[in-house]
């Protein structure tokens, strides 16, 4: 049985999106802080679901130098959804948590991560077939 690529990110999604829910029925307190570490990471998944997009088309090219440019596309692309996203969070909510603004980019690192992780395996698997 083969995984799909995406797989390793959707279940970090699931099971982060899941303490997130819990956490917000657990302490009624913090829940708009915990709904806007949610949202934060509902926007990584759909940036990182976009991202991948750019990293098969750079795997599928035999040119270096478009390769890396699909890869640096995709991580400013990424890069780019979450400053806005934060932007947007910043302008419109009042007060502005910074413990969610932190744990969202401790999340982009998360998910970066794991894009690298499973990009540099596919590129492996693409160099020896």
């Amino acid at each position: 049985m083969t995984r799909k690529p995406l797989f390793p990110i959707v279940l970090i999604f699931t099971v982060i999106s899941l303490v997130f829910v819990a956490l917000i029925f657990f302490s009624p307190k913090w829940r708009a802080v915990f709904e806007a570490m949610f949202g934060g990471n509902l926007v990584l998944f759909i940036a990182t679901y976009f991202s991948f997009g750019f990293y098969n088309k750079g795997l599928s090219n035999p040119n270096m130098q478009a390769f890396l440019r699909m890869i640096y596309s995709a991580m400013f692309l990424k890069m780019g959804i979450c400053i806005a996203a934060v932007l947007v969070y910043a302008f419109t909510s009042k007060p502005v948590s910074k413990a969610a603004v932190l744990v969202f980019f401790g999340l982009y690192f998360v998910y970066t991560f794991a894009e690298v992780k499973i990009i540099t395996r596919l590129n492996k698997k693409n160099k020896n077939a």
